[in-house]
């Protein structure tokens, strides 16, 4: 089965207001949504899994937008960690959401693919505590 549009493996992700990305050709449309799935090999961990907004530049490269709605908001990634081709393990792509299974986030499945160091390693402070009733 494919799906339509399918997986773009990414390239570059520029440290520039708008952030810009370049992938393997691609038929994506201004205005679609996509998730930008980033190994930590690749770096530019701040946009991991993140989704955007996207506007086409070419074929090949569009800028990432946090809003749909006008005016939208571009993604800065000015100050962001460089995207670094690592041209290893589980490459760095962009996905139209809603074209097709979303790879898993489980912390397992993240240590296995070098995504992530540990099981623990993107956990938030537990800040609630509630009393049990032993």
């Amino acid at each position: 089965m494919t799906f339509v549009p399918t997986r773009y493996l990414i390239s570059n992700i520029t440290k520039a207001n708008p952030a810009v990305v370049t992938t393997t050709p691609n038929i994506y449309t201004t205005g679609q949504i996509v998730r930008l799935n980033i190994p930590k090999a690749y770096g530019m961990q701040e946009l991991n899994n993140k989704l955007a907004s996207i506007t086409v530049l070419n074929n090949t490269t569009f800028s990432l937008q946090s809003s749909q709605v006008p005016p939208s908001v571009n993604i800065d990634s000015t100050y962001f960690q460089a995207f670094v081709n690592a041209g290893t393990g589980t490459p760095a792509a962009a996905v139209a959401v809603g074209s097709g299974p979303t790879p898993s986030l489980s912390p397992d499945d993240l240590a296995m693919r070098n995504e992530c160091t540990s099981k623990i390693e993107d956990a938030t402070t537990n800040v609630a505590i509630t009393n049990q009733p032993f």
